[in-house]
């Protein structure tokens, strides 16, 4: 009976802990399941550049658990940020299973400085921007002044306690960061020191700026850092507040190689609860009794997937008390092989380019020139997908870290936090106000009556006039809200957005993201001994686009119109000309029936025994929907070069016509009509574009006196593992970079470097 008492009594006890650690895995779970991840990497074909050049860019789009490719979605959005997050430069890319493809032409009003390339979807939208994808690439104005190199600031200096947070009476392990004006880590001299300027420890930097000490903070003390950097004179930078109670979490490998999470607790005696999670997915959990003040967990390393863990720690009250990070080294990569058919090549000479990858690997390839502007990428996809898409801030020289086995990642997982997700979000649960756009683009818009009121149940349409006959009916939700999806739209294009309604008005909202991440861009300065080089590099740029086309046209314009084959066209010109439009339609257009009531025009489809037509048909001039026919018959006929009649039931997404009747003028101008509702510039997908690359195949190419002075001599977005490629070298001699990156099937990503030289005397 007393031991079935006890038993009876332990699980009263220990029930509500059970019940609170199932429902912290509980709701990440759910989270899990509605949230998805998606991950963009961005491979561009160089880092720096002047204005006139263009950033070429392959975007791959993958699954953030398993880093594959995922066809989630069909665009991605690119953007070009300066200094003050504002927008440069701002482009729609279309993906497909999982990749897209693009460039940016650098305008010449680029000031010279840092720049943020950013990407991301519709559906990353819905989480923090510090998972977009950023890089940042150095751009050049030649024709401005540069600014000179910047003499050497003050050292800026960050403290981060381990699991978060400092407590009275309890030790811990403080990890620190100081980088310079570049956002370089830098060498630097620290000591600790009290209010009294007692000095409690001295430190310096292990790595790239960063290191460590141990520390126990006392009651009452307030705590600051004396720096001595590059010779310069002390500078102060204080710690972090010191709580009077509160979690203290030390992380260290044990002997039989698991991890070990010791927790510390001032003034608390009772359950703490451990989750340790990789990419999402939930790999341990664990509660314990805090017995004076302390509690330690084994996590088994075997149980952790490869890449960055998420270790946190939770109170009775199920609140996050205390986060750590914790890397582990993947251990296969993508292995790629690049190799030229030579060494060394003359001038406008043929190279052949072998790759070689497993698994259908999806790749691409870049070449250029090098010099002392360009020193290479300090980050890949490998390191990217693996380290840096998981991080807080700007990781210095991310490749090292997954690369190289001694390096100290550690360092890094205690001065960068966790980016892809906060707790509070887990318990509430996901707010998604982003669909995926995982058909075509979509345009929103809100529609609105006169006294901006949102109005529901409006039917509005939006088109851009001209030859390619395209029309996207929406009708408004209960706020208002209407999208639009924009096949076979692209490139810049003037549209209409029409209400069927003239009371009602309909406003676009921009598809881009005005929420930005924390990292911040490092100091620029130009430094003149590279005065010569940045000189040639302008010339280069501005001889190769006097001389040669920047890319050519990939894909040809879509020329069908969404209503596909018509049941009867007429050639205005085939028949005899009248003076005004009403009596063309009268005279030989037996399928519409022209009527008029109380001054006002209507068709209406005649003709087909099987329907019962009893509204009018969706009426177009060069696929503007014509309201008002009025209007429409008042246009001169000559302006008229074809009509199309579709004589039946017509169902297009939320619309359904009982009829079209589609003119279309000669120049695809709507014949001069204004248009009501809103007339606007609106840039669908970027066209598809394909690099230009000259060919010397034949002896007269090959001494053609138009002068090739690319410094870029290839860049192939839509390469694969087993294939040879083939592209010629410009007059520019000296030595050339390969970079190829890629993802495989599995998902396993890498990246290769190789290079070749070119000299002008170079026998054939």
């Amino acid at each position: 009976m007393k031991l079935r008492l006890f038993i009876l009594l332990s699980m009263g006890l220990w029930a509500p802990q059970l019940l609170a650690q199932e429902s912290v895995r509980q709701a990440f779970d759910a989270y899990n399941r509605q949230a998805v991840q998606e991950k963009l990497y961005v491979h561009t074909d160089r880092s720096y550049y002047v204005v006139g050049e263009s950033v070429w860019f392959k975007v791959y789009a993958l699954n953030g658990q398993t880093h594959q490719s995922m066809d989630l979605s069909k665009v991605a959005y690119v953007e070009l940020l300066d200094l003050s997050h504002g927008v440069v430069l701002q482009s729609k890319v279309s993906l497909k299973k999982g990749s897209g493809n693009g460039m940016l032409v650098l305008p010449a009003t680029i000031q010279s400085g840092h720049y943020t390339l950013r990407a991301y979807t519709h559906w990353m939208k819905n989480f923090s921007p510090e998972l977009y994808f950023e890089k940042t690439i150095s751009i050049v104005n030649t024709f401005t002044k540069i600014p000179a190199e910047a003499g050497t600031s003050e050292l800026d200096l960050q403290f981060f306690p381990e699991g978060g947070h400092l407590v009275q009476n309890l030790k811990s392990t403080v990890a620190f960061r100081g980088i310079n004006e570049s956002g370089k880590g830098v060498h630097f001299s620290g000591a600790l020191v009290n209010e009294r300027n007692d000095t409690i420890v001295r430190f310096q930097p292990r790595q790239m700026g960063m290191g460590t000490f141990e520390f126990t903070p006392k009651a009452g003390e307030s705590y600051h850092a004396v720096l001595t950097y590059a010779g310069k004179n002390e500078q102060s930078v204080s710690l972090p507040a010191v709580q009077e109670k509160g979690y203290v979490l030390h992380v260290q490998h044990s002997r039989n190689q698991d991890l070990t999470l010791d927790v510390e607790s001032s003034g608390m005696e009772e359950s703490v609860y451990a989750l340790v999670h990789t990419r999402q997915s939930v790999k341990f959990s664990e509660r314990q009794r805090l017995q004076n003040g302390k509690a330690r967990f084994q996590v088994p390393l075997a149980q952790l997937d490869e890449g960055i863990s998420h270790i946190t720690l939770f109170n009775a009250q199920q609140q996050p008390v205390c986060e750590r990070l914790y890397f582990k080294r993947p251990k296969q990569k993508l292995a790629i092989q690049v190799q030229t058919d030579k060494p060394v090549y003359a001038t406008r000479q043929a190279v052949s380019l072998a790759l070689q990858a497993a698994d259908s690997s999806d790749l691409s390839v870049s070449v250029y020139r090098l010099d002392s502007l360009d020193q290479g990428e300090s980050e890949d996809v490998y390191s990217y997908l693996w380290l840096s898409s998981d991080l807080k801030g700007t990781v210095e020289s991310p490749a090292y870290y997954v690369n190289n086995p001694a390096a100290e990642t550690d360092l890094v997982m205690l001065t960068h936090g966790w980016s892809r997700f906060r707790w509070e979000t887990i318990v509430q649960g996901p707010q998604m106000k982003y669909v995926p756009e995982h058909e075509e683009h979509i345009v929103f818009g809100k529609v609105t009556d006169m006294n901006r009121n949102p109005v529901k149940g409006a039917a509005v349409f939006m088109n851009a006039p001209g030859r390619d006959l395209w029309l996207y009916p929406a009708i408004s939700d209960s706020a208002g809200r209407v999208f639009f999806e924009m096949r076979h739209f692209s490139g810049l294009n003037e549209v209409v957005v029409q209400p069927a309604d003239s009371l009602h008005q309909v406003e676009l909202e921009s598809s881009f993201s005005d929420q930005y991440s924390s990292r911040s861009l490092p100091g620029f300065a130009f430094n003149p001994k590279e005065q010569e080089f940045l000189l040639n590099r302008s010339i280069d740029m501005q001889v190769r686009n006097a001389y040669m086309p920047i890319y050519t046209n990939a894909v040809a314009s879509d020329t069908a119109y969404f209503y596909g084959k018509a049941d009867r066209t007429y050639y205005l010109d085939a028949y005899t000309r009248f003076p005004v439009l009403e009596e063309v339609m009268r005279e030989y257009v037996p399928e519409v029936d022209v009527r008029r009531s109380q001054g006002r025009f209507r068709f209406l489809m005649v003709g087909r025994t099987e329907y019962n037509f009893t509204t009018p048909p969706m009426v177009l001039l060069d696929g503007v929907p014509m309201f008002d026919l009025n209007k429409l018959l008042a246009i001169d006929p000559l302006k008229i070069k074809r009509l199309d009649i579709v004589n039946k039931r017509y169902v297009l997404g939320s619309a359904v016509f009982s009829g079209i009747v589609s003119f279309m003028s000669y120049k695809g101008d709507i014949a001069g009509y204004q248009p009501e509702g809103l007339v606007t510039s609106y840039e669908g997908v970027q066209a598809g574009r394909d690099f230009y690359s000259p060919r010397y195949d034949t002896p007269a190419q090959r001494e053609s006196r138009i002068a090739d002075f690319r410094s870029l001599l290839f860049w192939e977005p839509q390469a694969h593992g087993q294939q040879k490629l083939q592209f010629f070298t410009s007059d520019l001699s000296g030595h050339y970079r390969v970079v190829v990156q890629g993802i495989s099937q599995s998902g396993l990503s890498g990246s290769q470097t190789y290079t070749f030289e070119v000299k002008k005397n170079e026998v054939n």
